[in-house]
């Protein structure tokens, strides 16, 4: 018999249809493919799988190493960081308290020599007003030899006298506040 004579419903096997031989041949197929798969593929793609584990665990181990040692520089470099800015706050203290000392003794050296130019002016005044002084006497014994010699030239009487005395300390008062 051919198959078409049998007709469309045998030739066309359903998916829920249960063909023996397909089924013996597909398990023997598969079990085979399991012992080949076994003995040639499964120990090399095991052992590419252990050792991508153990590149990747090494991977993990190294940043963690890596990072702590990346912690442990930061640490330092705080640790640096800090000790450079109490240095740095010592040398501004430092510097501040010898500005200071400069200060003081430039204002007690500016004090000192302001005293020794005021004495001295002070020194020259007086040495002035001595020498004004002595000048001063020198015309007045001479003013006064002249007054003298004139009373004596005039010879006049005391009343005469002593007016012309008055009168030529008070042109010497005028002349001394002129």
């Amino acid at each position: 018999m051919s198959p078409l004579a049998l007709g469309p419903s045998v030739l066309a096997a359903g998916i829920t249809d249960i063909n023996p031989g397909l089924t013996i041949w597909t398990g023997i197929t598969f079990v085979i493919l399991l012992f080949v798969l076994r003995r040639f593929a499964w120990g090399p793609i095991m052992s590419t799988l252990n050792e991508r584990e153990r590149t990747i665990r090494e991977a993990l181990d190294a940043a963690k190493r890596e990072r702590e040692q990346a912690e442990k520089l930061a640490a330092e470099q705080r640790e640096e960081l800090a000790r450079a800015q109490r240095e740095a706050a010592e040398i501004a203290r430092q510097n501040q308290q010898e500005v200071e000392a400069l200060r003081q003794e430039l204002t007690a050296r500016a004090h000192k020599e302001a005293d020794a130019l005021l004495a001295e002016a002070r020194r020259q005044i007086g040495e002035e007003m001595a020498r004004a002084r002595a000048e001063l006497k020198g015309e007045v014994v001479d003013l006064a030899i002249d007054a003298a010699a004139q009373l004596i030239k005039a010879n006049l009487d005391e009343k005469s006298q002593r007016a012309l005395v008055e009168e030529y300390i008070s042109q010497l008062r005028a002349e001394k506040v002129a």
